[in-house]
């Protein structure tokens, strides 16, 4: 019996993620029973290829199939047929002499120049092999261990096994063992796996299995019990869908409570948010220098030139590890000729925190002219000059909206400076409010504000920090203080009268029925006042307008200003959209107030990932409680229930937010509706078992893992789905789980 993976013995409980990519996989192995196939493995980094293999090698043992399973050597260096060595050794070396004559003397021969178990030199000795004729013989050798019960042969990392494992696969291709052997390559994709991608090309004979990130009803069963809202949430967005990346955040140190949500940006540059000893993330594959590189790289920043990481004598070597690091795809070219950015921005962030400055990492020139790059150099310094205190407040002004928590902390930096200038203290109380950190913000304006006389009166700066006093009152329900705030800082400059008559028109809206018709005049009012060229401020009064005009019972012409005001907000992109995101709020309101639920979900949806990728916690709560309401609307408890406990996680941090009290109704709301289904569905025409399968669709599981969980074959789950959609006359799984949410399902844990 040749060698497997080690714990390749060990049955793993359920599929997990990929279970469709692992159906292929076995439906490959009962194929090559009737002759010897070729597979290929492939996805990005820590996207689960390895995993799948491991799988498909114990259902294959399980079967009775002999494994053989062989890599190339951790340190990054390729060696000739190093894998197949790896790979097939250990059962020559077991093998019974009278069976290895049946090769024949010439075989045995060619293959002693390879393996060890034969006497031969080993993968070192490679050069000068007659790769036709080791091949010729390998296909025999596989021939012989195939027998009649069948091989897999499984190749790791083949991207990196060289030009002479690709050799043998085309001749595996064109050539096949008269054997039951299933071969499968397992490689990532990127430059160095072009020629292994190209084996597939036009060839029926070779079957490609791509593994794609998961969506995110497959990748939320991966974190564990326990996670908070607003954390899960950021996992799942810094993770992307990648099966290790979510279990590498999942398990790195949380931020703190009072942490708030940081921004996707924040992981390009800078100190990253994530906290971890280590990067949880497997890098045996590459060598030490392809490792010392990429933790260079990620002290640099994205996107880092190759000039920053080659300084220095080690400069040709360095060039090495940075061709090395592109061709395992965890970097990628820049638009810049010489300039690479990492793949995923968490695997920058995950690196910096394993290995930064502080953990060995020599200082290395950052460069550009980014916000980011000044405040990554200027955060940690122990004194600040005048010249440096002012570029760490430009660089905080710049990235307030896209970047408020990094915003918040460059701007305490300065502001404790002994000389730090009013600017940056008010700088500080309006990245307090974008980032959620409401009674602070609230805290500092009371500070700041008996000081108006003695930094230049009530006008300047004071007018567009009373907008941002008023909004952090707003959103903790004080409405009355909100528009004292308003009407503390004459507004001059026609943007921040602009700023002043969009916060009062939302302070209305939120006022309750009486204000309707106020609201609508200030909206109004802030149409009139939109700088000219301003388009984002342009769409954000319009959606103002919008929701004012719906509330108030004009659904006709609020219908026709929410379209504007959706195709203007629509083409600013993510940066350009950064300062005005409540908008999608109101025009989800809107969509709300017109009846058209699923039009207000799209906009409640939009602004929740726009507030996520931006860091922006203050909205976060407000939009979730939007979604909750819509999605209740829709007839989606299970949704509905999901989006009120984000939105009263959030809200705990406030206990006067008037919104607390509708988050709570809204959970209490769901579960009613929630349980009203599961009774209805326990009354109805589905058997015992029907209702055990139709319980696991609404956690998302794949017919594979639920037939793990029930101990039943996909074929049967399969079989119970079909009568669970006819009685219930349901057209997908989305209606199924609808119905059945609200309570785990009977025998769901057997």
């Amino acid at each position: 019996m040749p060698h497997g993976h080690p714990g390749l013995r060990e049955p793993i409980a359920r599929p997990g993620p990929h279970a469709a990519e692992l159906g292929l996989l076995l439906e490959e192995l009962r194929l090559a029973r009737a002759g010897s196939r070729l597979v290929t493995l492939s996805g990005e980094p820590w996207i689960g290829k390895s995993r799948l293999a491991r799988l498909l090698s114990w259902e294959a043992e399980h079967r009775g199939w002999a494994v053989a399973w062989g890599r190339p050597p951790w340190d990054g260096a390729p060696r000739p047929f190093h894998s197949l060595v790896d790979a097939l050794d250990d059962w020559l070396a077991a093998a019974d002499p009278a069976a290895l004559r049946r090769l024949g003397e010439v075989r045995i021969r060619t293959l002693a120049r390879l393996f060890p178990a034969l006497g031969g030199a080993g993968t070192d000795g490679g050069g000068g092999v007659d790769v036709h004729a080791t091949a010729r013989a390998v296909r025999a050798l596989l021939e012989l261990m195939a027998g009649d019960d069948g091989l897999l042969l499984v190749l790791d990392d083949a991207h990196r096994a060289g030009p002479e494992m690709l050799e043998l696969a085309e001749y595996l291709m064109r050539h096949p063992p008269s054997a039951p052997v299933l071969t499968v390559l397992v490689h990532r994709r990127g430059p160095t796996a072009l020629a292994l991608s190209g084996l597939t090309a036009g060839v029926g004979a070779v079957r490609p299995v791509v593994l794609r990130p998961l969506d995110r009803a497959d990748a939320e069963p991966l974190l564990p019990p326990g996670i908070g809202p607003l954390r899960r949430e950021l996992v799942l967005r810094d993770a992307e869908g990648v099966p290790g990346l979510l279990r590498a955040l999942a398990a790195a140190e949380s931020p703190e409570p009072e942490q708030p949500a940081h921004s996707t940006r924040e992981l390009a540059c800078g100190a990253p948010p994530w906290r971890a000893g280590v990067p949880g993330l497997d890098l045996r594959t590459l060598s030490p220098l392809g490792r010392r590189t990429m933790a260079r790289a990620a002290v640099v920043g994205d996107p880092f030139s190759v000039t920053a990481l080659a300084a220095g004598p080690d400069s040709d070597e360095v060039l090495r590890a940075v061709e090395e690091l592109h061709g395992e795809g965890i970097i990628r070219p820049d638009a810049r000729a010489g300039w690479f950015r990492f793949a995923r921005p968490v695997v920058r962030a995950l690196m910096w925190q394993a290995y930064g400055p502080e953990r060995g990492v020599g200082p290395v020139s950052a460069g550009g002219d980014r916000p980011e790059t000044v405040t990554a150099l200027l955060e940690t310094s122990s004194a600040l000059t005048s010249r440096e205190a002012a570029l760490l407040e430009e660089a905080a002004r710049a990235m307030v909206f896209e970047q408020p928590a990094r915003s918040a902390r460059s701007a305490r930096r300065v502001a404790q400076w002994p000389d730090a200038p009013l600017s940056a203290r008010l700088l500080l109380c309006q990245a307090l409010v974008l980032s959620g950190r409401l009674p602070q913000a609230v805290g500092e304006y009371a500070r700041l504000w008996p000081l108006q006389e003695r930094f230049g009166g009530p006008a300047g700066p004071w007018a567009e920090a009373a907008v941002w006093r008023a909004r952090a009152l707003r959103l903790l329900g004080a409405g009355a203080q909100a528009r004292r705030a308003l009407r503390s800082g004459p507004a001059e400059e026609r943007a921040v009268l602009h700023m002043a008559h969009v916060e009062l028109a939302s302070l209305l809206l939120e006022s309750g029925r009486p204000m309707r018709g106020a609201a609508l005049a200030v909206a109004r009012r802030a149409m009139r006042s939109v700088p000219r060229g301003d388009v984002a401020a342009h769409g954000h009064a319009l959606a103002l307008l919008a929701a004012a005009r719906a509330t108030n019972g004009d659904v006709v012409l609020a219908r026709e200003v929410a379209f504007e005001a959706d195709l203007l907000l629509s083409g600013l992109g993510r940066r350009r959209s950064a300062p005005v995101l409540e908008a999608w709020r109101r025009l989800g309101e809107a969509a709300a107030a017109d009846g058209d639920a699923e039009r207000a979900l799209r906009c409640f949806h939009k602004g929740f990932d726009l507030a996520l990728h931006h860091g922006q916690r203050h909205l976060l709560g407000p939009m979730a409680l939007g979604l909750a309401r819509t999605s209740l609307d829709l007839g989606d408890p299970a949704s509905a229930y999901a989006h009120a406990h984000f939105a009263a996680a959030e809200f705990e941090q406030f206990p006067s937010s008037p919104f607390n009290d509708a988050a709570r109704e809204l959970i209490r709301s769901a579960e009613h509706i929630g349980n009203d289904n599961q009774k209805t569905l326990s009354s109805s025409i589905l058997s015992s078992r029907e209702r055990d399968v139709a319980f696991l669709i609404g956690p998302g599981f794949t017919n594979q893992q639920i037939a793990t969980r029930l101990n039943l074959s996909v074929k049967t789950v399969e079989t119970y789905m079909g009568r669970i959609f006819k009685k219930m006359g349901a057209s997908s799984r989305a209606q199924v789980a609808v119905i059945v949410s609200g309570t785990p399902a009977p025998g769901a844990t057997s």
